[in-house]
């Protein structure tokens, strides 16, 4: 249970009702080439921000029956025309497991940056500054001169 991540089961529910919006908002306001558009960008959208590869491909397919049944065929039928509706369908799968490897690639990139600046805090800092005579401080400024050491070179 320490994943933040939904679980699958969700992510594809919540997936279903989001094309599901999708395509009926693109349905009612724009022709279909641009509501097949809407329906890939919202698949690649939603599958990178779930970081879960099987989402992507999932909701890839959901994308295309919507896009297929009610989008380019009004009449809510599924078709396979050869080659329109292959090759969309393999567009769909394509932006949606590319969609869902960028997520998880990233979330992968995140996890390692935030795990580097972790041990970074718990190292305290990579370098000390040193209290020596005129030397020069991280932040840029001169420390003041000290008294001189009383060493075996610098008796009096």
């Amino acid at each position: 249970m320490g994943s933040s991540k939904p679980p699958v089961e969700l992510l594809i529910g919540g997936a279903f009702v989001l094309v599901a919006l999708a395509c009926a908002t693109a349905a009612l306001t724009m022709s279909a080439t641009a509501g097949v558009a809407v329906l890939a960008v919202t698949a690649a959208t939603f599958s990178a921000w779930s970081r879960r590869l099987v989402v992507g491909p999932a909701i890839g397919v959901m994308a295309w029956c919507f896009a297929t049944g009610f989008l380019l065929n009004g009449m809510g039928e599924l078709t396979l025309t050869w080659p329109d509706d292959e090759a969309r369908l393999l567009g769909f799968l394509a932006v949606g497991t590319v969609g869902s490897a960028c997520g998880t690639v990233g979330s992968a990139c995140g996890t390692a940056r935030r795990r580097l600046r972790r041990r970074a805090r718990r190292r305290g800092p990579a370098l000390m500054e040193r209290r020596c005579p005129g030397e020069f401080r991280k932040t840029g400024e001169w420390l003041p001169d000290r008294e001189p050491h009383s060493g075996p070179d610098n008796s009096q």
